[in-house]
């Protein structure tokens, strides 16, 4: 079955489906991009920027972002708002929905050839002005997703049926479907994490890590494992494929707070995929999905994956 069928059996809303479709046709061209020599030779050697969120700018995220921009512009989009834009982009029509992105997701494993990716949210503008449209909750979301850029280039995606996998046909370039309906392993013996900042770590995380650590003979009775790419859509693909918990929680250093991921573009799409996938996805308090948004650029703690793990760190809390 073909991304275009899937959308036919569960979605009713055309404009929703010309959206998604829109996004598939700008990753096909961005994993296009990705693969040209040249343009990665740019990415080595053109100077570096910071986007409005301070974090490294290459070129090829901005080269992801126009992409992005220039297909959703001809769909039925009102608005659109990423990483690499101070704030959004009205499209100047009376569309009803809105898309978050973050164009090029892990860009600063470029240069070592570590899976990339693309995340998106779509969301109904509820009649609201795009200032508020742009900061609703993240359970108001109709569909998000994510493409990655690796051996092969695969999307996941809900529109509120479940998650499911697509890998690109190239000689098509169509999405075709893997798998309908992913279910994510309620436990786990695998925990991803960036240890190098352990220093930085609240009381509630140490403890949670340590007790992963103890193995056998400590608390939880099990050896872990701990995996760690550092590119997002690729930590997230391992966990909905086999299970596992990933956490990139609040820390001392000063700029993080309050998390290092941004909730609109990052933590609300992936959660929404993981919960409907029978996950969990929490800031450790609270819901992902049911956190208040203040504006689109607002950093959030992230930890999800396998239900019953995800539960036992937010015993910490």
């Amino acid at each position: 079955m073909y991304l275009n069928n899937y959308l036919s059996k569960y979605s009713n809303e055309n404009d929703l489906s010309l959206i998604i479709t829109s996004l598939a046709n700008a990753a096909i061209e961005i994993s296009k991009t990705i693969r040209n020599i040249k343009k990665v030779n740019n990415n080595f050697s053109t100077s570096k920027t910071l986007n409005q969120d301070g974090d490294v700018q290459k070129p090829l995220d901005i080269t992801a972002d126009e992409v992005l921009i220039d297909f959703l512009k001809k769909s039925p989009v009102s608005g659109y708002a990423s990483e690499e834009q101070e704030g959004f982009i009205d499209f100047k029509n009376n569309y009803n929905f809105i898309v978050f992105a973050d164009p090029l997701d892990g860009s600063s494993n470029i240069d070592v050839n570590v899976s990339i990716g693309t995340i998106f949210s779509i969301m109904n503008k509820n009649e609201l002005a795009l200032e508020k449209a742009f900061i609703q909750k993240g359970s108001n979301q109709k569909a998000s997703g994510f493409f990655v850029y690796g051996p092969q280039t695969t999307l996941f995606i809900t529109i509120g049926h479940g998650t499911a996998l697509f890998a690109l046909d190239e000689l098509k370039n169509q999405f075709y479907l893997i798998k309908e309906k992913i279910i994510i392993p309620k436990s786990t013996s695998e925990f991803a994490i960036n240890a190098a900042y352990q220093r930085f770590w609240n009381s509630a995380t140490s403890k949670y890590i340590q007790n992963c650590q103890d193995g056998e003979e400590g608390p939880r009775k099990k050896n872990f494992g701990m995996r760690w790419v550092g590119s997002l859509v690729a930590d997230a693909s391992r966990i909905f494929i086999r299970g596992g918990i990933f956490l990139y929680p609040a820390d001392n250093r000063k700029k993080y707070k309050e998390g290092r991921l941004r909730l609109t573009y990052e933590a609300n799409p992936i959660a929404f995929l993981i919960e409907e996938a029978k996950g969990k996805a929490t800031d450790g308090n609270e819901s992902i999905l049911n956190l208040e948004v203040r504006e689109i650029h607002q950093r959030s703690p992230l930890i999800f994956g396998s239900s019953e793990e995800v539960l036992e760190f937010k015993k910490f809390y």
